[in-house]
């Protein structure tokens, strides 16, 4: 873990908030240099606790309407191979290394559920999936892209 100090903090509330502000204008707000978030931003990014700046983009707005979180048990032996293939696959998200009775759960964005179908029967002829679970959102009611800080 980087030792952030209250500066740290601000410039990535900042950064979350709008990744596109400038140094100045953040430097401005906070009542430092540009130099000092430059410097500032350069470690943090260099240390990974900037993992990158990007556009927050609608899926629905793209045609990805259906969300779905997929629930994967796993044969032991295979489960890091599994792991490498499932990042492979389209549309699949985020996955996520969990306890309890299943190994991973994955987020999936497709265009419909027919697709999603698809997604499902590629998930199953990967090597060391044992089963999956399968649920649809509805609806979403919170979505945080920021980590407090």
């Amino acid at each position: 873990m980087v030792e952030l100090d209250e500066v740290d903090k601000k410039i990535l509330r900042k950064l979350q908030r709008d990744a596109r502000a400038s140094f100045k204008a953040i430097a401005k707000d906070i009542g430092v240099s540009a130099a000092t978030i430059f410097v500032r931003v350069k470690r943090l990014t260099t240390s990974g606790v900037l993992k990158g700046f990007r556009a927050v983009v609608e899926p629905k707005a793209v045609g990805k309407a259906v969300t779905a979180f997929i629930l994967v048990r796993a044969q032991p032996k295979a489960y890091p191979a599994m792991l490498v293939a499932l990042k492979k696959l389209d549309d699949i998200y985020e996955i996520h290394d969990v306890t309890g009775q299943y190994y991973s759960i994955l987020k999936a964005r497709t265009v419909s559920t027919d697709q999603l179908a698809k997604i499902i029967d590629q998930i199953g002829t990967v090597d060391g999936v044992a089963g999956t679970e399968t649920m649809i959102v509805f609806r979403t009611l919170k979505e945080e892209y920021d980590v407090r800080v």
